[in-house]
């Protein structure tokens, strides 16, 4: 049995104390944002907690989705929002701290009603939190599925090498150093690669979905059955893994691979310990602290400025590219009315917006710069639609996450079997690494959740009819 420790009361705990410091220690100009802050995370652990292990932050040991969201939404974006009002003074201040405190109220709220049209079974939870690992004879299929799943993402990989010039890794590791000339290289293998949209998607989908998907898949697969096909397997997909999520040189999808791994052994372990924690963490950054050392390999004091730049680049950059987005719509440019987003921008003859590109330009104040200034969901939508923009998109995507956690419930019939496995290992590392600097239609689309979901419903349509000719069988015999 997983040892019941319940986070949402220790922070029920923690929290008033934090608040009373806050009071006494933080400069008078904060005082009102931190209290503010400290009492909607209250607020929202009060109104989750009765279903804590799907809604609260407790949920994380059971890798829930909308626990995977509160968290990485408190640690990266809520918190160093304080640190971003210290170190900025300006009026945009005052709707960037208030939407970041609006998440903790509209996103329950759109979970709640989500409820009403489907609710999650609270015992049936329990009992999924309490029973472990769980095989299924359905799990043998699985080997043809990955198995086709790995062919499909070799073509993939094929078709995306075919059309660059330069492999970035390569020319990394045999020439470490120069970071301008691999950033460029970077930039064309990626961003200004001459690929259509659907490679592009697919490239996207290959990283993201496809890969975890495998990787995940065929190790438990192997843990469980222990045949020497599922190890081969396993090797083929997270070697092929490693090299297609490091081939662009950025970090996260290296890291989205090793994420993806330690939740599934968080998952299957009855006791989790702090050593075992700190392990994964450096397990997980490790990847893209390598690409980081051979880039600026040349540098004096190197380890210091990794150390450093991970620091900002993880506790400050999300927070700060949001709060840029609140500076510069609507004072500097007018609000884009869903031009930033593909779902609203075909009504418009100029087509998308190109807004992280435009945002980057102007707080880095190069006008043509390739770069992007990736921020939350809550930045497009400020700057397509202003308060109503953040209202109506955090309300829908509280239903949205709700109905996703609970059609996965759904499908794995409240058990923690491959597919719980598979999807726990695809949607943690998306509504992480992803999440605090992408727009949530991202994560549904270009990183391609969408085909998660309909995976599900074709997995629940299959196994529902095999189980309907298994019994008419039964019943003829």
């Amino acid at each position: 049995m997983i040892k019941d420790w319940n986070i949402d009361r220790t922070l029920l705990f923690f929290l008033p104390l934090v608040f009373l410091a806050s009071l006494i220690f933080i400069i008078d100009e904060l005082v009102i944002p931190t209290s503010l802050l400290i009492l909607s995370i209250l607020f929202y652990i009060i109104l989750t907690y009765k279903h804590r292990l799907t809604l609260g932050f407790s949920g994380i040991r059971v890798a829930s989705i909308p626990s995977t969201i509160i968290a990485t939404y408190t640690v990266f974006i809520a918190i160093p929002s304080i640190y971003i009002l210290a170190i900025k003074n300006d009026p945009s201040e005052i709707p960037f701290i208030i939407s970041i405190i609006l998440f903790y109220i509209l996103f329950p709220a759109g979970m709640y009603f989500a409820k009403i049209l489907r609710p999650i079974k609270k015992r049936d939870v329990y009992r999924l939190f309490n029973q472990g690992g769980y095989k299924s004879e359905d799990d043998l299929y699985f080997y043809e599925v990955l198995f086709v799943l790995f062919s499909f993402s070799i073509m993939i990989l094929i078709g995306y090498l075919l059309r660059v010039d330069e492999i970035p890794i390569f020319q990394l590791l045999k020439d470490p150093g120069n970071s301008v000339r691999y950033f460029l290289m970077r930039e064309e293998a990626l961003k200004l690669l001459g690929i259509t949209k659907i490679e592009r998607y697919l490239f996207f989908w290959l990283r993201s979905l496809f890969i975890p998907f495998g990787i995940v898949g065929s190790l438990h697969l192997a843990i469980e059955y222990k045949k020497r096909k599922y190890y081969l397997l396993f090797g083929a997909f997270l070697i092929f893994g490693l090299f297609t999520n490091s081939i662009t040189l950025e970090k996260s999808p290296i890291a989205s691979i090793f994420l993806s791994i330690a939740t599934y052994i968080l998952l299957r372990r009855e006791n989790i310990s702090l050593k075992l924690v700190i392990t994964f963490l450096s397990v997980i950054l490790a990847g893209p602290i390598l690409i980081t050392y051979l880039l600026i390999a040349d540098r004096q004091g190197i380890f210091e400025i990794i150390l450093w730049s991970y620091i900002i680049r993880i506790f400050q950059i999300p927070a700060e590219a949001l709060f840029y987005y609140f500076n510069i719509f609507p004072d500097i440019h007018p609000f884009l009315l869903g031009r930033s987003s593909q779902l609203f921008s075909w009504l418009y003859i100029d087509g998308t917006f190109p807004i992280s590109n435009y945002v980057a330009s102007v707080w880095w104040n190069e006008p043509f710069t390739t770069g992007f200034a990736n921020a939350n969901y809550l930045g497009s939508y400020w700057a397509d639609f202003g308060w109503t923009g953040i209202i109506f998109s955090t309300f829908a995507l509280g239903m949205i996450i709700y109905l996703l956690q609970w059609k996965i419930f759904e499908a794995c019939k409240y058990k923690i079997n491959i597919i719980y496995f598979i999807c726990a290992a695809i949607c943690v590392p998306n509504f992480t690494f992803a999440f605090f600097s992408s727009a949530f239609t991202r994560i549904f689309f270009t990183r391609g959740l969408i085909l998660l979901v309909i995976f599900l419903f074709i997995y629940e349509y299959v196994i529902k009819n095999s189980q309907q000719y298994k019994r008419k069988l039964y019943a003829m015999a």
